[in-house]
């Protein structure tokens, strides 16, 4: 009863020319990294620091038109 015999299939392995298989190992022997993870982004600090300056500006500002308004509402 051999036609209940699971039948085993073998496969060839393809043949390779040396210069595949060289190849082969030079693809492996050079792998880089992606580039985002050897450059990282800055783009959160300058973000950060951008937003502190605006703000800075933006007391700057208040400060200066109340020294303004105080300077020349009291004189007169």
């Amino acid at each position: 009863m051999e036609g209940n015999k699971t039948q085993e299939i073998e496969y060839e392995q393809p043949i390779l020319a040396e210069s595949d298989l060289v190849h082969e190992n030079e693809e492996e022997s050079h792998y880089l990294p992606p580039r985002s993870s050897v450059h990282p982004s800055e783009r959160t600090k300058v973000t950060r620091w951008f937003y502190r300056l605006l703000l800075f500006l933006f007391i700057l500002l208040v400060m200066g038109l109340g020294w303004w308004g105080i300077r020349y509402t009291s004189g007169a």
